[in-house]
């Protein structure tokens, strides 16, 4: 999802059929479980669901248009060159890393911040989540603190 792009309550006209776009984010919220890379975006338009516009189905019709550019996308696991030495797993195959980010007032209507991280195990993605905090951040440190906080809460 272009980042440029902002979406809100205002513009559009309502959609005759919200149930049809609501079965459509539920799938596409499903197919985050193995499509990282959308859940950003999927995040985004599910904040429309009660009375979604015209705009907002526009950009879900983006996000399928995504998905069918890129077929075969998706989780992969690999072994990422850890070597088994007499019979020993290599230590990094079973190393942790964990990374977070987050904007600062991102949505413009209630000026919250979204959060993501995500979790990499042997160099292999296991965890993601991207949200908008519950709270408005007062500076882009705070916003990114509670990033993080996500992100440590999840590793424990």
């Amino acid at each position: 999802m272009d980042p440029l792009v902002k979406l809100d309550n205002e513009k559009g006209e309502l959609l005759h059929d919200p149930e049809k776009y609501r079965r459509f984010v539920g799938k596409l919220n499903y197919l985050t479980i193995t499509q990282p890379d959308i859940s950003f975006a999927v995040s985004v338009v599910s904040q429309f669901m009660s009375a979604p516009h015209t705009t907002h189905w526009q950009a879900v019709l983006h996000i399928v248009r995504y998905l069918k550019g890129a077929p075969g996308r998706g989780l992969i696991f690999r072994d990422r060159g850890h070597l088994h030495i007499a019979g020993y797993l290599d230590p990094d195959c079973l190393k942790v890393t964990g990374y977070s980010d987050a904007d600062w007032a991102g949505y413009p209507v209630d000026r919250r911040s979204t959060s993501g991280y995500c979790i990499f195990l042997g160099g292999n993605l296991v965890s993601w989540k991207s949200k908008k905090q519950y709270v408005v951040s007062r500076s882009s440190a705070e916003a990114e603190y509670r990033a993080m906080a996500n992100v440590t809460r999840e590793l424990q």
